[in-house]
């Protein structure tokens, strides 16, 4: 069998942050057993069409995946437009969030990518490089066996059953040699840290809960899955002695839905003596925490949490159905305080329904409830979720264009309720900003742990691009 040479990139894009591509190290580690692979973090190297071209005029890769957004829309289309000038033999393969959602039309909206993916893509990823290894990448039997594949049957797209592994150890690590964590600048997850370097994790995947704004599922399914504690504090031991990682930042959606399973991990981090801090940014359910949880995290270096608010509006909540009351999430913000972790916040803001009372609840509870930090971002109707389908039948929401796709990033307005246009979004959203973080107590802690120039520069440039650059 031919070992390819592979190439798993991440488009450039307007990110305030930058953090090591973690899922495509999960796919370097399945597919390099047999194969050459190759990263390109487009963040990172600030790529251009350009860049890519000069880039690709020095390799002959057989496969290019891409890592694909929805506000990546635009942007691939250039990227893909490359690849055929100057290697047009290579197959290109898209994965990510966008094609797992949206996977019905991904051919008309590059009509030149060869395959596609939906959901995790580990196992399915490394069938389909063995298939065009062996030259078998037309046989439709074959191509049928590919979990989560999306292809082409006469002209006519079809994806292939997703596939959930179980057992998450079996997928290994994410190949860290090839992402190299210790070389990314100080801009991670959340903005702030305590120590440095820092990398990412992933524990858990899968989410069962119902949120209409939400299409994780359709990613990586309804059942949170786990890898064993074991396996993960290897993962840590290797980062902190091989890459000099100081700081874990756990990805998780779920990371606290099992209390027993985060007790066993608090306890071998503790026992590990590795003295390492984390931090949850990307979110933790706020109805999953107890006092002694808590405690018990923090006992283990844990030193920030972020939780999923959304909104101060109890009529929004229900409608969101975030099985949370405005009650409940004073009380557990309260008993995260008083465990002494600081906490931030996220909100959304111009979800479908809402008033300009609704926003302003929303801006207003914020403030009360003496977060360390606030995310203010305003309502994307995402493919897939239950919320988009609804604007569509309603008819209130109408075809996206290439433009439209590419709004889907946190500052932007690619939708606006009924009453408001997309501009009063953007204001409204600066506005929550300014009523936040425009404190004297919230800007002296925010500047008071800028670590060095290099951090400020960073900090200064996400508050400009916050307040200032959203067109």
């Amino acid at each position: 069998m031919k070992r390819l040479k592979v190439l798993l990139m991440r488009p450039d894009s307007r990110s305030d942050e930058l953090i090591p591509p973690f899922g495509l190290g999960y796919l370097i580690t399945a597919a390099r057993k047999k194969h050459d692979v190759e990263i390109l973090d487009g963040i990172k190297e600030k790529l251009t069409p350009e860049k890519f071209r000069e880039i690709l005029k020095d390799k002959k890769y057989d496969v290019i995946g891409i890592q694909i957004f929805t506000f990546h829309v635009i942007s691939v289309k250039e990227y893909v437009k490359v690849i055929k000038e100057v290697l047009p033999e290579a197959k290109i393969v898209f994965g990510g969030p966008h094609p797992s959602c949206a996977y019905a039309n991904i051919f008309q909206l590059f009509p030149n990518i060869d395959w596609a993916f939906r959901g995790e893509a580990e196992v399915g990823l490394a069938k389909l490089l063995d298939l065009i290894a062996e030259n078998k990448e037309a046989d439709r039997n074959k191509l049928m066996e590919v979990p989560g594949l999306i292809w082409r049957i006469d002209g006519r797209t079809v994806a292939n059953q997703q596939l959930f592994v179980e057992d998450l150890d079996e997928l290994g690590m994410p190949s860290w040699d090839i992402l190299k964590p210790n070389t990314y600048p100080l801009a991670p997850h959340g903005g702030f840290f305590k120590n440095y370097p820092i990398a990412p994790i992933i524990i858990t995947r899968g989410c069962p809960f119902s949120c209409t704004y939400c299409a994780g599922y359709l990613v990586s399914g309804k059942k949170i899955r786990f890898r064993s504690v074991d396996k993960v504090m290897e993962e840590i031991k290797w980062l902190y002695n091989e890459y000099g990682i100081r700081e874990i930042h756990i990805e998780d959606d779920n990371f606290t839905f099992n209390p027993d399973f985060v007790r066993e991990f608090c306890r071998k981090m503790k026992e590990s003596g590795l003295g390492i801090t984390w931090t949850c940014p990307n979110g933790v359910r706020l109805d999953t925490l107890t006092e002694d949880l808590l405690l018990t995290m923090k006992d283990a270096g844990l030193y920030s949490i972020s939780v999923g608010i959304e909104s101060g509006s109890e009529r929004i909540l229900k409608e969101m159905k975030k099985s949370l009351t405005k009650d409940v999430i004073r009380e557990k913000v309260s008993l995260i305080k008083k465990c002494g972790l600081e906490i931030s916040g996220f909100f959304i803001i111009g979800y479908p329904g809402e008033t300009i009372k609704d926003i302003t609840e929303t801006i207003d509870f914020s403030i009360e409830l003496g977060l360390k930090r606030a995310g203010f971002s305003l309502f994307k109707p995402f493919p897939g979720t239950e919320i988009t389908r609804k604007l569509v039948e309603s008819g209130e929401l109408k075809e996206m264009s290439d433009e439209d796709w590419s709004r889907f990033v946190l500052a932007d307005a690619v939708y606006a309720p009924q009453g408001f246009t997309r501009e009063q979004m953007k204001g409204l959203r600066k506005k929550a900003l300014r009523r936040f973080y425009f404190r004297p107590k919230i800007v002296i802690k925010f500047f008071s742990e800028v670590r060095n120039i290099q951090h400020l520069k960073i900090v200064l440039k996400r508050i400009y691009s916050w307040l200032f650059k959203a067109k």
